[in-house]
């Protein structure tokens, strides 16, 4: 009987030994997306909540309305700026 338990055991610890060798190289390469995909914060952009010399969010190509970027992180006024500004095409 306490053979039969050890077997159990092993048995599971090896399904679950299995399992996690595939799901963390999954999650390793999720984590990598997810830091490539990351956005700047607004300190390191010099993110500012009005315009300047005319620049502001709502002008800028990355700007996603009503109050979003797409590479800086948190909400953003439409009349904010930042040093990533790119005006967009007309």
């Amino acid at each position: 009987m306490s053979q039969n338990r050890r077997n159990i055991s092993r048995r599971k610890f090896l399904k679950l030994g299995g399992g996690v060798a595939v799901l963390l190289p999954l999650a390793l390469i999720a984590t990598d997306r997810a830091a490539a995909q990351g956005k700047a914060s607004k300190e390191a952009v010099q993110y500012q909540e009005s315009p300047k010399n005319g620049q502001k969010c709502g002008d800028c190509q990355f700007f996603t309305s009503p109050d979003a970027c797409q590479v800086v992180e948190g909400k953003i006024s439409p009349n904010g700026w930042c040093s990533l500004f790119v005006k967009k095409a007309s």
